[in-house]
């Protein structure tokens, strides 16, 4: 199930918060990771063994897997590493993914992927993920795994976000060539502000209609 470069989630029992982590290196008993980021401060946190967690990460085919393991160790290599014990395929389970109101919207966007970056703007957006407009000579591909930056304009105060995501696919629409982008793992800080812009986007919407 696992992949060296996929990106993990991290959820320690009793403390709030999720961290990201990518996986290094792969052994039959053990997944080495690289030392677990706070998604909101930015600081990585220091496991010590035999510390519980849950697992989580998204598959190819967009499917999520969750899995509990423990701390077993660390090691030295080019960087730091810490080793889980590596779960059997049957302790996975496969997670509902929630299905989130999409909308169509121009949000600022900024994305970076290897070696390159692109200013633009969304086609539409919703908690899980976005399309964004590409110009011809983008230099992204599918499956590319990118950083994105978003500027969230909200009634209050606008909301800047930095994200993760996956190009899922390439196409075009209306002669504009777009690339659809899931977010990875996304924080639930992150979800609730994309949820709020969408719901007062469609109260927008409704008034126009009304007007």
């Amino acid at each position: 199930m696992f992949e060296v470069g996929m990106t993990l989630q991290l959820e320690q029992d009793g403390v709030e918060g999720t961290y990201k982590c990518r996986v290094c290196e792969l052994e039959d008993d053990k997944v080495l990771i690289d030392y677990p980021i706070h998604q909101k401060t930015g600081k990585s946190i220091f496991l010590i063994n035999g510390t519980r967690l849950k697992v989580s990460f998204v598959l190819k085919d967009q499917t999520v897997l969750e899995c509990r393991t423990d701390v077993v160790g660390r090691r030295m290599a080019e960087i730091p590493l810490i080793e889980l014990e590596r779960p059997s395929e049957e302790e996975f389970q496969r997670i509902q993914r929630r299905h989130f109101v999409r909308i169509e919207a121009p949000v600022d966007i900024s994305l970076k992927s290897e070696g390159n970056q692109i200013v633009t703007v969304t086609e539409d957006i919703s908690a899980g993920g976005c399309a964004l407009i590409l110009k011809e000579d983008a230099g992204i591909r599918e499956e590319e795994e990118v950083e994105l930056f978003l500027v969230l304009p909200l009634q209050k105060a606008n909301q800047y976000l930095e994200l993760k995501g996956r190009v899922s696919r390439i196409w075009e629409k209306d002669r504009r060539k777009l690339a659809s982008i899931e977010f990875i793992a996304p924080d639930e800080a992150h979800k609730r502000h994309i949820m709020r812009f969408c719901f007062e986007k469609q109260l927008d919407h409704r008034k126009k209609g009304f007007a």
